[in-house]
C-alpha cells in the first residue's frame, strides 16, 4: 500500500493528498474484491511542524462474484457465454484464483468479449442492454445480471473489391479475402480480409493504401453484402513508438508484435492488430494504443499503454495407473519469465 499513496516520509504534509491517498487504499481494496473496507487517515504531532501519518483500515470481508446470469439468450445457453467471459463465479477454487473478484474493468472487457463472440457467430445487431452487479449478503457476493438483445443470425450476400487506385488489380486484392458468399458472417474474418488486403496493397508500393470495408444489410434476407474499398490514405510517417505502464515485461517484448516500427508509414489496420496481438499474449490487464502529434504535421507517435497482470499459475493433478499405481504432480509455471516473454515450468512427479 505504501507503494499505492502519494504521501511520503519527510515530504509536505497535504490535506488534499491524503484524502486522494484514501481513495487509492479504497480502490485497491475494492479491485480485491473487499467492499466493505474502510480507511480512516490519521496525523499525531510530534512538535516542530512535523506529524506522523496513520492510515487505520478495517478491511472487511472479501466479495466475489457469487453468481452470473444472463437475460435475452437464445441462441447461446449460459454455460457456453460464461465461457467468453474472463470474470468467473466463486466457487471452491476460489482461493487459487482471483478471477471470481468483482472488476469494474474486467467487466467492461467482458462486454467487448461478448460483443465479438456474437460478431463473429453472425449475430450484427447484437448489443448489451444492461449490465447490473447486484450485492446479495446471503451469498456473500455480488450478482451479475448481463441483459442481452441477440438479433437475427446474418450470412454473407455478395462481396465486391473496388479499388479506387489504378495501378492496385482488385482481383489480387480478392484472393486476400477470407469472407465468401453464403457463409455466416463473421465480423473477425471481416477484420482479417482488411489486414491481408492492406498487406497485399503494400507490397505494390502503396503504403498509405487503406482497405475499408462497407457492409450493406438485407433484413429480410438476413444477409450482410460487403464491400471492400481500396483507398490513397494521408502520408502520415510513425515518428515513435512510446511504451508505458509496463512495469515488469520489457519494451522489446512488446514492440515485436508490432509489423510497423518508427519511420514506417502510419496505418491503423496493422496498428489495431499489433493491439489485437499484445491483448492475446495474456501478460497484460489492459492494453491501449492512442496517438499524439508529432514535431511535424506528417508525423505521429504511437503512446502503448499496457497494465501487467500476474501471469504465473500453479497446479496439483493426480490419478491412478493399472501399471504404476497412485500418480501425482506439482507444477508451477510462468509465461512471462523475467518479463522477457518466455514460458518456463518447473514440476515434480510422483
Amino acid at each position: 500500500l505504501a507503494g499505492e499513496v502519494q504521501s511520503k516520509a519527510r515530504a509536505p504534509f497535504s490535506k488534499t493528498t491524503v484524502q486522494a491517498d484514501t481513495q487509492r487504499i479504497i480502490e485497491v481494496y475494492h479491485r480485491a474484491g473487499r467492499y466493505d473496507v474502510r480507511v480512516e487517515p490519521k496525523t499525531i504531532d510530534r512538535g516542530q511542524g512535523r506529524v506522523d501519518l496513520v492510515f487505520e483500515i478495517t478491511e472487511g470481508e472479501k466479495l466475489g462474484v457469487a453468481e452470473i446470469k444472463f437475460v435475452g439468450n437464445k441462441a447461446f445457453s449460459d454455460w457456453k457465454l460464461k465461457d467468453e467471459l474472463t470474470t468467473t463465479e466463486t466457487n471452491w477454487l476460489s482461493w487459487l484464483k482471483n478471477t471470481d473478484v468483482y472488476d469494474v474493468d474486467r467487466i467492461n472487457s467482458d462486454q467487448e468479449l461478448l460483443r465479438r463472440f456474437y460478431l463473429k457467430n453472425g449475430y450484427a445487431d447484437f448489443r448489451i442492454v444492461s449490465v447490473t452487479a447486484d450485492l446479495d449478503r446471503k451469498k456473500n457476493g455480488f450478482v451479475l445480471t448481463y441483459v442481452l438483445d441477440e438479433g437475427q443470425q446474418y450470412r454473407v450476400g455478395s462481396v465486391d473489391v473496388v479499388s479506387n487506385i489504378k495501378d492496385v488489380d482488385p482481383a489480387r486484392i480478392r484472393g486476400a479475402l477470407r469472407v465468401a458468399k453464403g457463409q455466416v458472417y463473421n465480423a473477425e474474418l471481416v477484420e482479417k480480409s482488411v489486414e491481408n488486403a492492406t498487406i497485399e496493397v503494400s507490397k505494390s508500393g502503396y503504403a498509405f493504401a487503406q482497405v475499408k470495408p462497407r457492409g450493406d444489410r438485407n433484413s429480410e434476407a438476413r444477409t450482410i453484402s460487403l464491400v471492400f474499398a481500396v483507398e490513397e490514405g494521408p502520408r502520415v510517417y510513425i515518428e515513435r513508438i512510446e511504451i508505458r505502464g509496463n512495469t515488469r515485461t520489457r519494451d522489446w517484448v512488446i514492440r515485436r508484435e508490432f509489423d510497423v516500427a518508427e519511420g514506417d508509414a502510419y496505418n491503423r489496420v496493422l496498428v489495431d492488430r499489433a493491439e489485437r496481438r499484445l491483448r492475446n499474449l495474456g501478460y497484460f490487464k489492459d492494453v491501449k494504443i492512442t496517438n499524439e502529434p508529432g514535431s511535424t504535421p506528417d508525423r505521429v507517435i504511437l503512446v502503448v499503454q499496457v497494465e501487467d497482470q500476474p501471469t504465473g499459475e500453479f497446479s496439483i493433478s493426480g490419478g491412478y495407473s493399472t501399471s504404476d499405481g497412485f500418480i501425482g504432480e506439482v507444477a508451477v509455471s510462468e509465461k512471462n519469465f523475467l518479463g522477457r516473454g518466455q514460458y518456463v515450468r518447473l514440476a515434480g512427479t510422483l
